[in-house]
């Protein structure tokens, strides 16, 4: 689905494909939305603006020089955004989505595969906002910023979920489980798709910023950008060690837990082994056991027996073992 959108000075309106030959000419158009597009709505938006859009494979190269290329005409943009379906206490999978962005003589194109909650906020923008976004430029900022700002957030409710991970492992009794374990590790995952999208916006607006095509005015408003970036590295960072702290921290209680545990069935093992001891000893098929016709020789193994048993744990108390 191709969508163009169109700016009177005053309002912006949404186009399709079908009605672009009612335009009154392609300088009224702003931006160019390819949504899944298919080979033909391609080449029609290639026949008619002259412009070079990236394949699918090359939007998911990972190498820098395939994120951000210009020449004398354009700037090609591959960028990350991040999608997620899900809070941490649930399975659903979470990746970075690969956007082009292309922009041309004052016009943005994007190409994406997915409908994506950025875009759909961008969209209300114009609608309420129409006479702060001239151009493609304008709009390609306003998407960054939003996306900007979606990411912060998530790694806010990624330290959110943090503390109370480290609540839970520090006064709940109920904390040293599995589930805690699969929180933690998914955050850690979460964390670091956040981080991948981060550095590639902070890697494309750096590069962006040093373009001979970027007006003094966007020039700034990167600039602060890249401070925001600047910021929201280091919060991933702190937030990272936090995680692997949390995991430490999880491991150490486990062995704590597992430690009582064995302990237990130590101390168990100890205060029963003199008993047990005993009962073999009077277990035995001899004739002559002097106890045997003795008419006090069974209560008499009894508290032999129990006293056998009290005596370690006498000890292990006084030790402190206990």
């Amino acid at each position: 689905m191709v969508t163009f959108y169109t700016h009177d000075g005053k309002r912006f309106s949404a186009t399709d494909l079908s009605q672009i030959d009612t335009l009154p000419s392609l300088n009224v158009i702003t931006w160019v939305d390819l949504l899944q597009p298919t080979s033909d709505e391609i080449l029609e938006v290639k026949r008619r603006f002259n412009v070079d859009l990236p394949s699918k494979n090359e939007r998911e190269e990972i190498e820098i020089s395939s994120r951000y290329w210009e020449d004398s005409r354009t700037i090609t943009i591959n960028s990350y955004f991040f999608v997620s379906f899900f809070f941490v206490d649930n399975t659903k999978s979470h990746y970075n989505e690969s956007v082009s962005f292309v922009l041309q003589e004052n016009i943005l194109f994007t190409v994406r595969e997915k409908e994506l909650q950025t875009f759909d906020n961008i969209r209300r923008i114009l609608t309420a906002h129409p006479k702060e976004l001239f151009s493609g430029y304008d709009i390609f900022m306003q998407i960054f910023d939003i996306r900007i700002d979606q990411d912060a957030d998530l790694l806010e409710y990624a330290a959110r979920e943090s503390d109370e991970i480290r609540k839970q492992l520090l006064w709940d009794s109920g904390g040293q489980s599995v589930d805690t374990l699969r929180k933690i590790s998914t955050l850690q995952e979460f964390t670091l798709k956040v981080r991948q999208s981060v550095f590639d916006k902070r890697r494309i607006v750096t590069a962006l910023a040093k373009s001979s095509k970027i007006s003094p005015p966007i020039r700034t408003e990167l600039s602060i950008m890249i401070k925001d970036l600047n910021s929201l590295v280091e919060f991933i960072t702190i937030n990272g060690n936090t995680l692997d702290n949390l995991q430490n921290l999880f491991l150490a209680q486990t062995n704590i837990e597992q430690n009582k545990i064995i302990k237990l069935f130590t101390v168990a093992n100890v205060v029963l082994m003199p008993p047990t001891l005993i009962a073999s000893i009077y277990g035995m098929n001899f004739h002559f056991i002097p106890e045997l016709g003795w008419s006090m020789g069974y209560p008499f193994s009894l508290v032999l027996m129990a006293v056998a048993g009290a005596v370690p744990l006498i000890y292990f108390r006084k030790k402190g073992w206990l």
